[in-house]
């Protein structure tokens, strides 16, 4: 089929399916959010504008500071309160992409630097793709940012100029793009639903474009698309500053020993041209970014700990303790479930509000442990056993993956699990089993069904319901020895 004939095909879809949908111009019903990253004053005054004349009346803008010395005060006396724009001061210990990213409330999202001018008709374009195949979930334009096939560097003497071959480039190319396997550049279209299952940015990686690469990646291990509309061009203002191109390198640098160790690249062949790694390394999804900072309110949580292993009454006592304040975390409602029938009863110090339930013999002890979760109406409820020593943030990453996140099931991923962690999230099958000391829920749901591993009657295990959304954390702490 002729590029021209897939172009009118495309088109008439389109058409045909927002007309009767109602979201004509734009493919969206409830706008569109733009988050800005602030970092030269001098190109954010002449790139935000654009931005809002440019973009639709439906559009929002996040513009949040990527430096503790950017003037925001003074960019956001230049815009009237009327004006779609909010600005977020920086906040140190954030990525403030990502703490942006936890304000996104509509469909889709772009995130782009404050050096980006766009001109008429480069928003639409590019959010007609995901119409085109709901399953690309990241679009971007050309630009000199993008590396690769991407990368399009072009000079204009005015932003007349700058539209004018923007027009003709969508006038020719309306409708084209492109599955590709990675993206780098300033500027990127994506889903909420997308953010909402990997999560934001790996700011450990420093370097802006290995975050972005890092994102997409990540984005491509639960199935997503990436795709570069050959019909939108977007201009970078290049820097001139030489302090800035230094520091830039210096974060490329380390971020890219941090890139390669994380996506398995072989030490010391690694390009930093070639950002993409071997087949298998995709297999095997890495944590969510978890967004943004705590909520102001701290959900409820509730831990129920339960003793698996025969232990004398000191040991016990000392797992008691050790188990609670490793822990940061403090909202925590804890319940303790013991089997008198298996070790000795000791004396513990508990909280007005905390939970031991004494039981004797094996059913008992599994019927405790199916109905404890009803005890508190908590926000999250989480399976601990006392034969492993959990990484002292383990609660927090696990409330913020829940809180933050689309699943209704978190299972925190081991390096003994991995295979089957890869066989779970690539496919959902709801017959693979999870140990019930890594798993964790949203309060008010059945996670599934309680047994007894093959191996042991006294470690557990969970099959979850079919209909269940279910996430992951990254690898707990060596069962051994718990991390700081």
């Amino acid at each position: 089929m002729s590029y021209e004939s897939l172009n009118v095909e495309r088109l008439a879809g389109r058409y045909s399916s927002l007309e009767r949908a109602g979201l004509l111009p734009l493919p969206s019903n409830d706008g569109i959010s733009i988050v800005v990253e602030l970092s030269r004053m001098e190109c954010a005054t002449v790139c935000l504008p654009l931005l809002l004349l440019h973009s639709g009346a439906t559009v929002r803008i996040i513009a949040v500071s990527m430096t503790p010395n950017f003037p925001i005060e003074v960019l956001a006396r230049q815009f009237s309160p009327e004006e779609p724009v909010l600005f977020l001061p920086y906040e140190k210990e954030e990525y403030m992409p990502n703490l942006a990213l936890a304000h996104i409330e509509t469909t889709f999202a772009v995130l782009l630097e404050d050096s980006i001018m766009v001109s008429p008709g480069w928003l639409s374009e590019l959010m007609w793709v995901s119409f085109d195949d709901a399953s690309v979930r990241v679009v971007a334009p050309r630009s000199s940012t993008e590396r690769g096939e991407g990368k399009k560097r072009l000079h204009f003497g005015t932003h007349h100029e700058l539209a004018d071959h923007v027009s003709y480039s969508l006038g020719r190319y309306q409708g084209e793009w492109r599955e590709v396997e990675v993206l780098t550049g300033s500027c990127l279209l994506f889903t909420k639903e997308l953010i909402q299952r990997i999560g934001g940015f790996d700011a450990s990686l420093q370097a802006r474009y290995l975050m972005i690469a890092d994102w997409c990646l990540r984005a491509r291990q639960i199935g997503a698309k990436l795709a570069l509309s050959e019909a939108v061009y977007v201009h970078a203002i290049q820097s001139l500053d030489r302090y800035l191109r230094t520091k830039e390198e210096s974060k490329q640098t380390n971020g890219w020993q941090t890139y390669c160790k994380k996506w398995a690249f072989e030490s010391g062949i690694g390009n930093e041209e070639i950002l993409v790694p071997a087949t298998e390394t995709l297999n095997f999804p890495h944590p969510v970014i978890p967004l943004g900072r705590m909520p102001l309110v701290s959900p409820l949580v509730t831990a129920i700990v339960y003793f698996d292993e025969a232990k004398d009454c000191d040991e016990l006592t000392q797992q008691w303790i050790a188990v609670q304040e490793q822990q940061s975390y403090k909202h925590v409602r804890w319940i303790w479930i013991r089997d008198t029938s298996v070790d000795a009863t000791p004396e513990f110090t508990v909280s007005e509000h905390d939970v031991v339930i004494t039981v004797r013999g094996e059913d008992a002890w599994l019927r405790a442990l199916k109905n404890a979760s009803a005890l508190y109406e908590s926000e999250i409820i989480l399976y601990l056993s006392t034969s492993i020593l959990y990484e002292k943030r383990y609660i927090e990453r696990v409330m913020k993956a829940i809180t933050q996140g689309s699943a209704d099931l978190i299972v925190s991923l081991s390096t003994e699990m991995e295979e089957a962690g890869v066989h779970l999230l690539a496919g959902g099958d709801s017959a693979v089993t999870l140990p019930l000391e890594r798993v964790a829920y949203k309060g008010g749901i059945v996670p599934g069904m309680i047994s007894n591993r093959k191996s042991t009657s006294r470690q557990l295990l969970l099959h979850p319901k079919a209909s269940l959304v279910i996430g992951y954390i990254g690898d707990l702490s060596d069962s051994k020895e718990a991390h700081p």
